[in-house]
């Protein structure tokens, strides 16, 4: 969201809280009716209108929250270096991966995802892989070059790859009939 957003979102829930603290102050009869001659006595002392006072009160912080949140983050690595800190995106580590998973006979597909533990990088593969393949022995040493690549590369520590094979191909395989 950009700032221009975010000061119009701002601006739209402050006069929302607004319009709902004056239709409050109405519907709840503070004031005397001699103040508000005008198409407003329909709405004086009537509590459905104190709740839909509630209700855009609650809305317009709502919406004053969401403008005030910041972006969305981009995960890093940090890393405290000699002459300052080194950040490098997941996104990094993630072509590393797809990178040392491609020169692993018998992987067709690789998806990952990136998450930073307190132990180190926690690596998610889901994997497509080609049929005839020995499973164990492929995701292991599916893990092993993933995790000491990414080790050495970054510098930082990988806690765990853990492997998912979410599919074995079966298109353009002969059958016999």
């Amino acid at each position: 969201m950009t700032t221009g957003e975010r000061l119009y979102l701002g601006l739209l829930a402050l006069s929302f809280a607004a319009a709902g603290i004056a239709l409050g102050i109405v519907a709840t009869a503070y004031f005397p009716l001699l103040f508000l001659r005008t198409s407003l006595e329909a709405v004086y002392g009537n509590r459905n209108f104190m709740v839909l006072a509630g209700l855009m009160i609650l809305v317009a912080v709502a919406v004053l929250a969401a403008s005030l949140r910041r972006g969305e983050r981009v995960e890093t690595i940090l890393q405290q270096g000699s002459l300052g800190e080194v950040r490098i995106c997941f996104k990094a580590v993630e072509n590393i991966v797809l990178r040392e998973s491609n020169s692993i006979m018998g992987i067709r597909e690789i998806k990952t995802k990136i998450v930073f533990s307190d132990r180190g990088v926690v690596i998610f593969l889901r994997a497509v892989i080609y049929p005839d393949q020995i499973i164990p022995q492929l995701t292991a040493e599916l893990q092993v070059v993933v995790k000491d690549d990414v080790e050495k590369i970054t510098g930082s520590s990988v806690a765990e790859v853990k492997v998912m094979i979410e599919s074995i191909v079966t298109e353009g395989i002969k059958t016999a009939h």
